[in-house]
């Protein structure tokens, strides 16, 4: 499928998953909300891209795909990110990839803060700027267009997103595993299955980062 190809062939896209079926599509997607950009074509049996799409409680940041121009306005109704017509060439695949990543960066202006102090990070929470003191956050989740901050004591809901707040972290502290999940590496208690295990938790690493993960481990 070329739409496949043009993803693998761009480094900063992760293809997770496709469907041929929109009722499947659907039905994972509800399942699995941190899904950063979705590629929808239009004309699908059972139900079509617009629908599926005004059926996600949580949507990200989407593009569009379809055969007609006669589409377009309602796309742009559903601020979509994009609108390619097929056949989709990689250069205009590769602008409205452009396009969906400013607006994932740009969405929210609740992207945490750093105020020099590496152990420390200022996060906007329910109209509040709270200071966080990094030794004691474990992990952070991502949940649709919001990441949970776990920490030793609470979870703080920050509306942000996972590549915004990675940008903002000790790289030397923490590390994403997973497209949901970043956590303190000093914070592990054990590693089993090629999943981490904390605060009563086990934490899957994707298969994309486990040589990072592994070669970041000081062990015998």
């Amino acid at each position: 499928m070329i739409l496949e190809r043009h993803i693998k062939a761009t480094p900063s896209l992760e293809l997770v998953q496709t469907f041929s079926s929109s009722v499947e599509g659907l039905a994972w997607l509800l399942k699995n909300d941190s899904v950063d950009l979705l590629f929808l074509d239009v004309e699908m049996p059972e139900m079509t891209g617009m629908e599926l799409l005004k059926t996600l409680p949580h949507k990200p940041q989407t593009i569009l795909i379809t055969s007609h121009k006669d589409f377009a306005l309602q796309a742009f109704e559903l601020q979509v990110a994009d609108y390619l017509l097929k056949p989709v060439d990689f250069t205009r695949f590769t602008q409205a990839v452009l396009n969906a990543t400013k607006k994932l960066d740009t969405r929210t202006n609740g992207t945490p803060v750093t105020n020099g102090n590496s152990e420390e990070l200022f996060v906007k929470v329910d109209n509040k700027i709270v200071k966080l003191n990094l030794n004691n956050v474990s992990f952070i989740e991502a949940r649709g267009d919001y990441v949970v901050i776990n920490t030793d004591t609470k979870k703080h809901i920050v509306y942000t997103t996972m590549s915004a707040i990675d940008q903002k972290l000790p790289q030397d502290m923490f590390l994403r595993i997973h497209r949901s999940f970043i956590i303190n590496l000093k914070k592990i208690e054990l590693i089993e299955d090629d999943s981490v295990f904390m605060q009563d938790k086990y934490i899957p690493i994707g298969g994309s980062y486990q040589s990072k993960f592994y070669s970041r481990l000081n062990k015998l």
